[in-house]
């Protein structure tokens, strides 16, 4: 019974030497390359560009996310707790402004603002994405230089954490 049952799906009817080949691409996928062709490193993609937060057009560091999801009610607090880290550029005000916006923002539609924020007098790219559904509940995003990310995961966990979120 076993060997029937292997001799069907491996295939020794008209169709079982194409479903292997098939299979085999499918295993080999983004690995299989031509003999005569060189091997290179997989494409990865670039990160959505940020307004340059850095002097005279020098390049912008990568961005890291410090992602969170909640109650939609605790977004003004979130931001407003991220915008403690900085002296200007995405302050209480900013926060209040952009927690209005996700107030309005319809489901399932995803919104970013990019700011250039100063901590401690150096200036940092900032991006907050907001995606809210259609249950009340806010897919929050925020991307930062990996100097201020730990700073950032910290404002943001110390208000949910604090509430148990």
């Amino acid at each position: 019974m076993r060997a029937a049952l292997y001799r069907g799906a491996a295939g020794t009817g008209p169709m079982g030497p194409a479903v292997l080949i098939v299979l085999a691409g499918l295993i080999a996928g983004p690995f299989a390359v031509a003999d005569d062709a060189p091997a290179s490193a997989p494409e990865v993609a670039a990160p959505a560009p940020v307004p340059d937060a850095s002097p005279e057009g020098a390049p912008t560091p990568a961005l890291v996310r410090v992602s969170s999801s909640f109650e939609i009610k605790h977004a003004g607090a979130v931001l407003k707790q991220v915008a403690k880290l900085f002296s200007a550029g995405f302050v209480r005000k900013d926060a209040e402004r952009i927690a209005a916006e996700i107030d309005a923002q319809p489901a399932e539609q995803s919104r970013v603002w990019d700011f250039t924020a100063v901590r401690k007098g150096k200036s940092y790219a900032l991006r907050v994405r907001a995606r809210p559904d259609e249950f009340g509940d806010l897919d929050l995003d925020f991307f930062s230089p990996p100097e201020i990310s730990a700073a950032v995961r910290s404002a943001v966990d110390h208000y949910l954490n604090g509430r148990g979120l």
